[in-house]
């Protein structure tokens, strides 16, 4: 989410991150990406969070860059060094607190709105999820309306996060709501960015939107959104384990989803829903097709193998 970042305190000396702060803003105004990475690394010696390094250093600093650019201190070239700067940085950053590999229960589509190209905020907003270990679908910024609809459908995510910084990507934000309430009302959505939080009319867009006024509010929001989805997820998980499974095992016997079918006296519209990951089967019916398969039926809800 491109979404307004929590402020911190830069006036006393003594801080720590406030000293961090100054010699990185200096240092990404100046175009040194040398000398701003030295403070980054810095920050990873002494082990602080990749949301103390984004919160508290990088997107400050990044906020002084645009208002030097909107005071005419510096031109266009100098703020698009700066910016790149600290995307490549980023890219570090997202491979240093990566989250040990492991199936996650949980998944969280973000995306920056039709329209919208300001997408750091966002990207941070991904990277602090994925640090949390959960699955993570990053598009992007300016996704058009109907492909982000189109894969949360494909992706089955349980929150979709969706940024909007300029006030015209107010209206793609209300369609997209609307539609995913009508086609995909188990997904949550949580929005922000600076058109969200200075709109107060964006209220009634949807009461399923959860609204976040910063990027510590926004993460809040998608965890607690997700422990609250945890019996739906579990079950979406195993479902689409089974539909891998299922499929691979068909697919290595050189069996088509029919014969599938007739093996296992199931019908093939089942099978199909069933390797889709939208079937919640009963007993009788994965027993039928491990039996068919010539597995025990535990092996359909494992992911090894």
């Amino acid at each position: 989410m491109q979404l307004r970042q929590a402020r911190y305190d830069t006036e006393t000396p003594s801080d720590y991150f406030g000293e961090k702060r100054r010699r990185y803003s200096r240092a990404v105004l100046r175009g040194d990406a040398e000398a701003s990475m030295e403070v980054v690394d810095e920050l990873i010696a002494t082990q602080k969070t990749l949301g103390d390094i984004y919160l508290k250093v990088v997107t400050p600093a990044l906020e002084g860059v645009g208002e030097s650019w909107c005071r005419g201190d510096i031109g266009v070239g100098e703020q698009k060094l700066a910016t790149e700067i600290v995307i490549g940085q980023m890219d570090r950053l997202r491979t240093h607190f990566a989250a040990p590999t492991r199936r996650s229960l949980y998944r969280v589509l973000i995306a920056c709105i039709e329209g919208e190209q300001h997408f750091i905020g966002a990207r941070m907003a991904a990277d602090l999820c994925g640090a949390r270990g959960w699955n993570v679908d990053f598009l992007g910024p300016n996704v058009p309306n109907e492909a982000l609809v189109a894969m949360v459908h494909r992706r089955h995510p349980q929150v979709v996060a969706l940024s909007v910084t300029m006030m015209q990507g107010i209206e793609n934000v209300r369609w997209v709501v609307s539609e995913l309430a009508k086609s995909a009302p188990e997904v949550r959505v949580v929005i922000g960015g600076q058109a969200i939080v200075d709109n107060s009319s964006v209220k009634n867009i949807s009461q399923r939107c959860e609204i976040a006024r910063d990027m510590n509010i926004g993460i809040g929001l998608i965890g607690r959104l997700l422990r609250a989805d945890r019996p739906k997820s579990v079950l979406k998980e195993y479902q689409m384990v089974m539909a891998r499974r299922v499929r691979d095992l068909r697919t290595k016997r050189g069996w088509t989803q029919e014969h599938l079918a007739e093996l296992s006296h199931v019908a093939r519209a089942c099978i199909i829903a069933v390797e889709g990951g939208k079937q919640n089967v009963s007993m009788d019916i994965m027993v039928r097709m491990a039996s068919a398969l010539e597995v025990p039926p535990e092996t359909l809800l494992s992911a090894e193998g």
